[in-house]
């Protein structure tokens, strides 16, 4: 079979197998692209051809071009791919864990200085959903009006990446999709009508946004972020760990940041949590005493070691901030661990 044919059956047999959209779309992608690589660079187009020699080279081909991170779902899909759908065993790949990355998070100001840039009621609903609704940019762009509940103070999702789902709206929120109704442009099909963003200039004016990529809310943050005059890159998926990273330092309960995120473990949750060594002794600073630098190392202990006991800091957070905030003295030196 030919690489064009198997990945038109390959596309039929990924919406038998998968009910989302995005999963099928991503695993055909990363599928067609190994087979235009291994068709450039190996010399073959059939897949009886394929060997675990260009299966392997491929992921060679991808370690030194992309992130490790990036590579986890593209080198999933070929497995998926040459494994699942084209039963070869002997062209499975290893794929890489995926590793925490420390993004510089946006602080509170920062995340309000975005805010302040938007300049219309449909870029201040993005922001707002974004920021308050933890919404990805896939999600913005397919919400329906039906699927708001003003009422009840929900916003419906369908067909998320876990599955339908909906969201408690803030007030923020409620208030931003209400002044952008009267500003909503004028749907040019009628497929169009229920669908919440409707573009409202350009060669796209009148209609929805149409890929399952998120472009139109990926472009308009970055236009937002740079009308705001940030030197560094603001993206929408910088946006969310920011507002998780802030909400525990505001002393938000986790579980309702957890909620709030639509995570069904904590885990899930914690992984989005950027916390940089400034933010703990920020936290110090605002919550054991005025001035922690001040107090004599005994003291310093003893400050942290109350808020360890009270449940509102782990072990293992006390120990790593006994080590920023005391860098000078050795572990086995400490009176923590005597």
């Amino acid at each position: 079979m030919d690489f064009e044919q198997a990945l038109q059956e390959y596309k039929r047999y990924l919406h038998r197998e998968y009910r989302k959209q995005s999963t099928r779309r991503n695993y055909h992608r990363f599928a067609e692209q190994a087979l235009e690589w291994i068709s450039k660079n190996k010399g073959k187009h059939t897949t009886g051809e394929l060997t675990a020699e260009d299966t392997g080279d491929f992921k060679a081909w991808c370690v030194d071009r992309y992130k490790i991170n990036g590579n986890v779902g593209r080198l999933h899909a070929l497995n998926n791919f040459t494994c699942k759908f084209l039963g070869r065993q002997d062209l499975r790949v290893s794929v890489p864990r995926t590793v925490p990355v420390n993004k510089p998070v946006m602080s509170k100001k920062e995340l309000k200085r975005h805010i302040n840039a938007t300049k219309d009621p449909l870029e201040y609903m993005i922001a707002i959903l974004e920021i308050d609704g933890l919404l990805r940019p896939t999600e913005i762009c397919m919400l329906k009006i039906s699927n708001i509940d003003f009422e009840n103070q929900k916003l419906y999702l369908d067909d998320t990446k876990t599955g339908d789902n909906y969201i408690i709206m803030s007030p923020r929120l409620m208030k931003a999709i209400k002044d952008y109704l009267p500003y909503r442009r004028k749907p040019r099909r009628k497929e169009d009508d229920d669908r919440l963003i409707i573009i409202p200039k350009g060669s796209h004016r009148g209609f929805a946004p149409q890929n399952g990529r998120g472009d139109f809310v990926y472009n308009t943050t970055k236009r937002i972020a740079a009308r705001a005059g940030f030197e560094r890159s603001i993206y929408p998926y910088l946006i969310k760990p920011s507002v998780i990273t802030n909400d525990p330092n505001n002393r938000v309960n986790p579980k309702i940041v957890q909620r709030k995120a639509r995570h069904r473990r904590i885990e899930s949750t914690l992984r989005y949590d950027h916390s940089s060594d400034e933010m703990v002794r920020e936290y110090f600073r605002r919550y054991t005493v005025e001035n922690i630098d001040s107090l004599k190392p005994e003291e310093k202990v003893r400050a942290m070691l109350d808020r360890m006991l009270s449940g509102e800091i782990d072990r293992e957070t006390f120990k790593t901030s006994i080590d920023i905030l005391m860098p000078q003295r050795h572990r086995e030196k400490d009176i923590a661990y005597s």
